[in-house]
């Protein structure tokens, strides 16, 4: 309990599946790949806004649902909600281009 209470008092809650703090920002970008077996999606994007401030750059994000390997695929184009965590880089949403 006092673990618990440290880390509530420093901002941050942490759980044994890790923080529940993260930065999040959102970009417009086109999928480039996607790897089902890994759970990992390639995406060039433009400049990520919010906290993470992040310049345009292709890179690779894990896929915080695994629902979004089924539903995207390579050239698709749209916007994506994504986060920074002590774990890595996630894509949490995606919103196909229209």
């Amino acid at each position: 309990m006092r673990q618990f209470t440290a880390a509530v008092m420093a901002g941050m809650i942490t759980l044994a599946s890790g923080p529940l703090w993260a930065q999040t920002g959102t970009t417009e970008g086109e999928v480039r790949r996607v790897d089902k077996t890994t759970g990992k999606i390639t995406l060039r994007h433009g400049p990520i806004a919010g906290e993470l401030d992040m310049p345009a750059m292709s890179m690779v994000f894990q896929a915080k649902d695994a629902s979004l390997l089924d539903r995207l695929k390579p050239g698709d184009k749209g916007r994506f909600v994504v986060s920074k965590d002590d774990g890595g880089y996630w894509i949490l949403s995606a919103e196909p281009e229209k």
